[in-house]
């Protein structure tokens, strides 16, 4: 098995389909497969990020879902994980939850890799989302 890779697995238990976002990006390490589409109450694939074939690189990336309402409204989900290789900072996992769709890129990953949390909520059709992350090691450690 690859040292320092992400499997992102994704748990809907909400009544709503959450629709992947075709981006994603990858500050380090290569996207070996994005998110797949989650139908409500089901578990399904966020993604898989690989360290790159580089020596001393982890992985490190971002994923993004949106969850759309039959009014209209849509929520933007977005899940960051880092597992470097030799750094001072440990294993890191985020998510955030927005009504606006801020994109995937370099500026989205900066932003919630030093500002967002482990848990976010927001109301949504007359209830409280709430989404959370959790982070398990794959590398033996």
């Amino acid at each position: 098995m690859t040292k320092n890779q992400i499997l992102f697995s994704v748990d809907n238990q909400t009544p709503f389909t959450l629709v992947p976002n075709p981006t994603t990006f990858s500050d380090w390490g290569d996207f070996a497969a994005g998110p797949t589409t989650v139908k409500p109450f089901q578990k399904g694939d966020g993604g898989h990020v690989m360290s790159s074939q580089s020596p001393f690189v982890g992985s490190a990336g971002i994923v993004g879902y949106s969850l759309n309402s039959k009014n209209g409204a849509t929520v933007y989900i977005r899940l960051l994980a880092s597992n470097p290789y030799l750094s001072v900072r440990d294993n890191w996992a985020c998510v955030s939850l927005s009504s606006i769709d801020q994109g995937i890129d370099q500026d989205a990953y900066n932003h919630h890799y030093y500002n967002e949390p482990r848990h976010a909520s927001m109301e949504f059709e007359g209830r409280t989302l709430n989404v959370s992350i959790y982070q398990r090691s794959l590398d033996g450690y």
